[in-house]
């Protein structure tokens, strides 16, 4: 049986290691300052304030990726990193020790290490745990183990223990029943996550045709793919393959392209029948490329077997097909008619009669029209963070701003203030300067309707992770106040006051700026006598820095015309333009609220259109507020358009735009309050409310 492992050479300089074990080893009496030291341990060894830091850093060290490769001072961080509860480096740790590289050979602590990572769900730990068993290196052999141990990894998508598991599957072994179905789709499956080793025995099984069909076009692009992946073994096979018939990329047209990211979409994110009809689309297309995608029978495999899943039968075949399991290499008939009218696709155009056409020309999908002819109502903000974060899976603003609405339970979403904080810490290791701004704010102070348990240290190292962050002025001036409140018993001035010029220079952020003045100031005067001069000397820099974070007293002092905007700002626009709807939101309110950035309202109004269109409930919201602001003669600037904004956000999911379409209604419709589009409209209010405010307004 195969045995995948990466191949690593480092040596270990325990110091900094025992000293992190004996932190986190401390008593109760000085584990405050050990975790500070902690805190301060990782930042000047790792780059940064939480163990995860140790291991990124180790892994670039290991491979050299934009630092010189250091493989024994990666072993070091990854110790660091094991103690600091990176389960991770655990595992990686593990398989120093099991390999004996740079460390004394000890697969017993190695199976220790692997075991830790696996019982807390870290699906690597188990598959390389499952290794050890089926081998008896470190523990007694256990082959019903190992096989136990490989399903609980392949389930977590472990390509390792998916190749291995597969590996019995296909050939029978350690007391499993051969089941070739079963272990070619795990061995696809870890083909997929780009385990070069899975994607050669795939390419060997159809080019045998031993238990498999005999498929050389399915073997040739095995082959490949295997070769791409580093395997040696397979390049001869792949590049007799490529000179026979090579297999470039389809070129695509945008319009093909954006069709086919649509269907896409509806596989991963639909419902029902139309979600297996989008699969089994995207499935065909990796089958035979085109419109951009490249021949993938792996991710075609993929697909099909999610079209399978999702009530398209048809696919089921195609998935034992495309595993050589079927009779012959011909695809099945296309799905029944009824199948396809519920995408309202043409199956007459399913099988292409040219096979040079792109696979969109061949299939003739048009993405726009597989929804109804209706058109769908506006998808509201907190149900595309929600598929943007991913459980704390995906990306980190999605997170922040969804954990932001279950700690509010607003949007029609339950108060859930454990989730929500998990996504918010998920969100600040991803670097999310608001996410660490919020969360490190809570856990200062606590908050008991949250259950939030007074944490400053952990505040702390979150509010310096934030200030490191891209745009974490605000994270900065939390983390400079809290380190000068000199009450505290965390609190430390010196590192207060970097903090505040970090927030000042690093990200021209303005409140930062300000204290950052006037504590200076205070040491010029009556600070002791060996900083006075300093001080002194450092204002006319710091008052130039706060001008261009548009202090406009600095500014005056130094007689300068206010900049037009600050460094956040530029961001917010840069991510606006490129297409991001709540950074639209963000630009228009700093427009609006006119400090970071010259007052413009007509910008203002301009970026909002723009996040509203691209998906932003808050800027919809936005919209309509303006729009029903009142001018001369008390007439709104735009009542239609007010209207139109209110249902549109209020349809997203805003309670506030379905209070003002309330009012709008009793206003500017005369309508009364038992008026049933009144009562409508009150009633959604009451439903996307943050429950503090359904409380209070939503008691009948």
């Amino acid at each position: 049986m195969p045995s995948v492992k990466s191949l690593f050479a480092w040596r270990v300089v325990p110091v900094l290691a025992l000293l992190v074990a004996c932190a986190h080893g401390s008593s109760d009496e000085t584990k405050s300052a050990a975790e500070q030291e902690l805190s301060t341990l990782y930042m000047r060894t790792c780059g940064g304030r939480l163990a995860q830091a140790c291991f990124e850093q180790a892994e670039r060290l290991r491979v050299g990726d934009g630092v010189p490769k250091g493989v024994a001072r990666a072993a070091t961080l990854y110790e660091l990193g094991c103690n600091g509860d990176d389960l991770r480096a655990c595992v990686a740790l593990g398989v120093l020790k099991e390999e004996g590289r740079g460390v004394a050979k000890d697969e017993a602590e190695a199976a220790r290490l692997y075991s830790r990572g696996c019982e807390r769900d870290l699906p690597e730990g188990c598959g390389h745990l499952a290794l050890l068993y089926g081998e008896g290196r470190g523990v007694a052999k256990d082959p019903a183990q190992a096989v136990r141990l490989y399903e609980r990894g392949c389930a977590g998508d472990d390509r390792l223990s998916c190749n291995n598991l597969g590996v019995l599957k296909l050939m029978g072994g350690f007391g499993v029943a051969q089941d070739v179905a079963a272990g070619m789709g795990m061995l696809v499956q870890a083909c997929n996550r780009s385990l070069g080793v899975a994607c050669l025995t795939v390419a060997r099984e159809f080019d045998q045709g031993v238990r498999t069909r005999k498929d050389e076009r399915l073997a040739a692009s095995y082959f490949r793919t295997a070769c791409g992946l580093g395997e040696k073994d397979a390049c001869a096979s792949a590049n007799a393959t490529v000179a026979e018939k090579p297999e470039p990329t389809p070129a695509a047209t945008p319009e093909e392209g954006a069709k086919l990211e649509k269907i896409r979409a509806m596989c991963e994110t639909g419902s029902g029948v139309g979600l297996g009809m989008a699969c089994y689309v995207m499935g065909t297309a990796y089958e035979k490329g085109g419109a951009g995608v490249a021949v993938n029978p792996g991710r075609a495999t993929m697909f099909y077997q999610r079209a399978c899943d999702h009530e398209v039968p048809e696919a089921c075949g195609d998935v034992r097909r495309m595993l050589g399991l079927a009779a012959d290499g011909t695809k099945a008939e296309a799905p029944k008619q009824s199948v396809l009218q519920s995408l309202q696709l043409d199956p007459a155009k399913i099988a292409p009669e040219k096979p040079k056409q792109s696979v969109l020309q061949s299939l003739q999908l048009d993405a726009g029209k597989v929804s109804a002819n209706a058109k769908p109502p506006p998808r509201a903000s907190v149900d595309r963070w929600k598929e943007e974060c991913r459980d704390g899976a995906g990306e980190g603003d999605a997170c922040a701003r969804l954990g932001d609405e279950l700690l509010r339970g607003s949007a029609g979403l339950p108060v859930d203030a454990a989730k929500g904080l998990k996504l918010l810490e998920e969100a600040c290791m991803k670097r999310t300067a608001s996410a660490c701004a919020r969360l490190g704010s809570l856990m200062l102070v606590g908050n008991g309707s949250l259950g939030v348990t007074r944490a400053p240290l952990v505040g702390l190292v979150l509010l310096e992770t934030g200030c490191e962050a891209r745009d974490g002025g605000d994270a900065c001036h939390v983390l400079g106040r809290a380190l000068l409140e000199t009450s505290h018993r965390y609190a430390n001035p010196g590192k207060g006051v970097q903090a505040l010029r970090d927030g000042c220079f690093n990200h021209e952020e303005l409140e930062s700026c300000a204290r950052f003045i006037r504590v200076t100031r205070q040491l010029a005067d009556s600070g002791p006598e060996e900083v006075r001069a300093d001080a002194r000397r450092s204002l006319p820099a710091i008052q130039a820095q706060a001008c261009k974070a548009r202090k406009t007293g600095a500014c005056k002092e130094l007689g300068q015309p206010l900049p037009k905007d600050t460094l956040r700002v530029r961001h917010l626009r840069a991510d606006c333009d490129a297409g991001d709807p709540d950074a639209c939101e963000d630009l228009a309110h700093a427009y609006q609220k006119g400090d970071s950035v010259e007052r413009d309202l007509e910008e203002e109004l301009r970026v909002a259109e723009k996040g509203c269109a691209g998906g932003s409930t808050h800027a919809c919201l936005r919209l309509a507020r303006r729009y029903s602001e009142t001018v001369s003669g008390g007439t709104p600037l735009d009542l239609e358009a007010a209207f139109a904004r209110a249902e549109q956000a209020c349809a997203m999911k805003s309670g506030d735009a379905c209070g003002l379409l309330e009012n709008l209604l009793r206003e500017h419709r005369q309508l009364g309050t038992d008026a049933p589009r009144v009562q409508e409209a009150r009633a959604r209010a009451c439903l996307y409310w943050p429950a503090f405010w359904r409380e209070k307004e939503c008691a009948k």
